[in-house]
């Protein structure tokens, strides 16, 4: 039999087969690294220069941009000890049906979750701690020109416009009193706070906040942060006993009104009996009795406003949220230099375009060959 006419069922036949299209043979592995190694012998001067002239740039800029000195500091506070006043119970609810409201008023807390982190970082609050005065250095200062001055705004933002460079706040302001130019200010102010500051809540299961805060400016840093809690304190007890206080100011009003009609009232009837000491007519005598029943049951009201407005005012000390500083800040704050990383930078940038002009030239070179 002719030799080259066996099967393939012949154990000496070895038959080589073509590998799979999603399988890579050693062999081609081979052959890459050496044309990648071909492709580096020919470009490597290249890559090099660029990759040196990207370091050198990075380098340049280093030194023309000084570290950065930040000091970090945090506050640890615990929120709570005020009563929720939605139900109306109790005195609240007495009080509600007094004046015909119903025991189903709606909830007044608007602090739920995670709307109070958003809310102790939003921009009104960050403006009412920046209109607070205090005393820095010995001095009564307004701590937005404390921050003007010493968190490097002026240096960085505020580089090539000298008007800006030069402002300050003569007084504390509210929003609605701000000219153009105050605008301008407080927005890039509190456009920068906002990426200098942070709270969150350390543990998922703890009830405790942390403020935390980074600045160019040790004493910035802490007198921002304790002005800021002391904020948020106040504005959020404001809010949280809002519908509380406008009751209790609604009763105080009340009794107010009642006290200068008894008074009214009084001075008649005094001034009736002074007049009629000696008559015994019963007109007489029934008129003196009407303003006296006049006067004892305004007196009844008046008691009872006033017991109203205790009892209001004892709800409003129960309901007011209680701030607890477990953490304050504490001195030295932690320094931290950060400097900037323009060689880094400049050496990786360029050494993904050296890459890129590598793999254009040696694509033009092939199509070139063929």
């Amino acid at each position: 039999m002719n030799p080259t006419n066996k099967t393939n069922t012949d154990p000496n036949v070895i038959v080589s087969r073509p590998l799979p299209p999603d399988e890579i043979s050693p062999k081609s592995v081979v052959l890459r690294v050496l044309a990648v190694k071909n492709v580096f012998y020919r470009n490597w001067k290249l890559l090099v220069i660029l990759v040196g002239i990207g370091g050198i740039a990075g380098f340049i800029y280093d030194m023309m941009h000084k570290p950065r000195i930040v000091y970090t500091g945090s506050i640890m506070f615990n929120l709570g000890g005020g009563s929720s006043s939605s139900s109306f119970g109790g005195d609240l609810g007495q009080l509600a049906s007094a004046f015909g409201l119903s025991s189903g008023a709606p909830d007044a807390n608007i602090f739920v979750g995670d709307n109070f982190l958003i809310y102790a970082t939003s921009r009104p609050v960050l403006e009412k701690t920046l209109m607070k005065t205090d005393t820095i250095n010995g001095k009564d200062t307004l701590l937005v020109n404390y921050y003007i001055r010493h968190s490097g705004i002026r240096d960085k933002e505020w580089e090539d416009n000298d008007s800006l460079r030069a402002f300050y706040f003569k007084k504390a302001k509210t929003p609605d009193q701000y000219t153009k130019m105050e605008q301008i200010v407080m927005a890039g102010i509190c456009g920068r706070i906002e990426g200098e500051m942070a709270i969150k809540q350390p543990e998922r299961k703890s009830s405790f906040m942390q403020l935390e805060c980074f600045m160019e400016d040790e004493k910035l840093t802490a007198t921002f942060l304790n002005t800021h809690l002391k904020t948020i304190e106040e504005d959020y007890q404001k809010k949280q006993t809002k519908k509380t206080r406008e009751m209790y100011e609604m009763l105080e009003q009340r009794a107010d009104s009642l006290a200068k009609i008894i008074t009214g009232t009084e001075n008649q009837l005094a001034q009736y009996m002074d007049q009629n000491q000696q008559v015994v007519v019963a007109q007489a005598k029934l008129k003196e009795s009407k303003l006296t029943r006049n006067s004892t049951f305004l007196s009844g009201l008046y008691y009872q406003a006033l017991q109203s407005a205790d009892n209001m005012r004892l709800s409003l000390i129960r309901e007011t949220p209680l701030f607890t500083v477990i953490e304050p800040v504490t001195y030295p704050l932690f320094r931290e230099v950060i400097k900037t990383q323009g060689l880094q930078v400049g050496i990786a940038l360029t050494l993904v375009l050296s890459i890129v002009i590598i793999f254009v030239r040696e694509t033009y070179r092939s199509i070139m060959k063929e």
